[in-house]
């Protein structure tokens, strides 16, 4: 598995986000991410919670 899968399986694992609702491109910058911001990401998935049926769409759903 390429490192740039790793980090979008841990991702969507984590329901940070959901690959199919991003454009080639937009998945190209995970590459970018490093395994810190990864952590990060998960972690504020953990404390937020899972989003709400139907709301996909805005995730990751915590302030920017």
């Amino acid at each position: 598995m390429s490192d740039t899968q790793s980090k979008l399986q841990r991702l969507e694992d984590a329901g940070v986000l959901e690959q199919r609702q991003f454009t080639a491109e937009e998945l190209t910058l995970v590459a970018t991410i490093t395994d810190d911001e990864i952590d990060v990401l998960v972690r504020l998935r953990q404390k937020l919670g899972a989003t709400a049926d139907g709301k996909n769409h805005i995730r990751p759903n915590f302030v920017v």
